[in-house]
């Protein structure tokens, strides 16, 4: 396929451009082609690939050309075509191919095909096993996201939804727009998995020879944006109940700060699917790997990715003290705001779980939350009386009332026993406990006015 599309570039009609578009998937090594595509820009030129510049931050991490991209999820149409149109001239003038990169274009096939044009598009994408990227995900939406949810949260609520997107189904969408013989689909392994460097993969993929493209990455000696290791996820996890108090400036310091811990920490790992036990983990990957069959049905190359699972792990404790080190080292003013921040919320009376542990590994004191009291539910008498043929609906919500009380949810229970004393306008036990818990509300608000 790829010899076939390289021949094609080659014979375009004059007046044509041509464009090569790297759309992810997300978490599929794009950080690591756009840092080696802006570091050897010039190269790439001199091999016939134009390589517009963008940014990247103190870790080479990159949102890749969003300058297109990014508009177009705006819907910016405008200025996407403007920058698009400059971008493929440039190219023109260096007789060169327009290389683009952004996990953002993931979903913008139709925004990509109206803009096209007179231009050839060569669509290039990898894609991951799908539990590993439910991971990856997990892992992403922690350090970007300020996500506080366990894995074992999350995967009850992936279990209950359509998960296309982990799946590759996009990657259908953008084959129907421009073509099988136009899309390049490859199976993604993390570099930790072997293989070839996945930005000579990409290389090769937009048309370089083998030879080139094995001589410009020989010496790939940098780990890009690696999902974060355990100790890093969890104290990110930790830090991100206080950070939406903050300026977002402290949330890019300490995501540099553990990022570069992460990059750099080649003895600890991230969570992989051993950590889910095999019942789980058979429930997800069938969950999954079933959605993706029209994929790997339309693109049989695709098939290796559904036996790509990194179940294998060694297990580790997960020691928070080298981490928040990093972050004293590297981000002190950010940790500092943490601190004080996590003070300020402890004297409001927070004590959730997450945020305890918070206060725990920074060190600042707090009083332990005391046990919560079991919640009362139905007694004997009232199941007895909810059971009988006799019960009527102002029966229903009396005891629903009841019940509401006893949690101290005082104004629904206001609620209930009222709509009961609609039901039955004479009942005498339902004006008592209306009359009752009119008076708990009366007085927990003149508390609440006192104080």
């Amino acid at each position: 396929m790829i010899k076939r599309l390289v021949k094609k570039l080659k014979s375009s009609p004059q007046g044509f451009y041509n464009l090569t578009i790297h759309i992810g998937s997300p978490k599929c090594g794009s950080s690591a082609i756009q840092r080696f595509c802006i570091e050897n820009k010039n190269r790439l030129l001199e091999l016939g690939y134009y390589y517009p510049e963008h940014g990247l931050d103190s870790n080479g991490v990159s949102g890749g050309h969003t300058q297109v991209a990014g508009a177009l999820i705006k819907n910016d149409i405008n200025l996407a075509k403007k920058n698009l149109k400059k971008w493929l001239y440039e190219a023109q003038k260096k007789n060169s191919t327009l290389l683009l990169s952004s996990e953002a274009f993931y979903g913008q096939h139709n925004a990509i095909a109206e803009l096209r044009e007179d231009i050839n598009v060569t669509v290039i994408a990898f894609l991951r096993h799908p539990v590993d990227y439910l991971l990856a995900n997990h892992n992403q939406g922690i350090k970007r996201h300020m996500e506080t949810r366990r894995l074992s949260e999350l995967l009850p609520v992936q279990l209950s939804q359509q998960t296309g997107h982990l799946a590759g189904l996009p990657l259908l969408h953008w084959a129907d727009k421009f073509g099988d013989d136009n899309c390049i689909f490859m199976p993604y392994q993390s570099p930790s998995a072997g293989g070839i460097p996945i930005e000579q993969q990409f290389l090769m993929a937009a048309g370089m020879s083998e030879k080139d493209a094995t001589a410009l990455t020989n010496n790939l000696d940098k780990i890009t944006n690696r999902s974060y290791v355990k100790s890093a996820l969890e104290l990110k996890r930790l830090i991100n109940t206080v950070l939406p108090e903050l300026p977002a400036k402290y949330a890019h310091e300490i995501d540099w700060a553990l990022q570069s811990y992460s990059d750099n920490a080649t003895d600890e790992h991230a969570f992989t699917q051993a950590e889910l036990g095999d019942e789980i983990r058979e429930q997800v990957n069938h969950h999954l790997l079933s959605q993706m069959k029209p994929v790997v049905k339309r693109f049989p190359q695709l098939e290796s990715v559904t036996k790509m699972a990194s179940v294998s792990s060694t297990k580790s404790d997960i020691n928070l003290a080298k981490p928040l080190k990093a972050l004293e080292e590297s981000a002190p003013t950010a940790l500092n705001a943490v601190i004080k921040q996590a003070v300020i919320l402890r004297d409001t009376q927070r004590n959730d779980y997450t945020f305890c542990k918070l206060l725990d590994t920074l060190g600042i004191d707090f009083t332990e939350p005391k046990a919560r009291e079991a919640i009362l539910g139905l007694t004997a008498p009232q199941k007895q009386l909810l059971d009988s043929e006799k019960a009527q609906p102002a029966d229903y919500l009396r005891e629903l009332a009841v019940l509401l009380e006893k949690q101290n949810l005082l104004q629904d229970a206001h609620f209930a026993i009222s709509a009961a004393l609609k039901k039955r306008p004479n009942g005498e036990g339902i004006k008592r406990i209306k009359a009752r818990i009119e008076q708990k509300i009366s007085i927990k608000k003149a508390t609440f006015k006192a104080h």
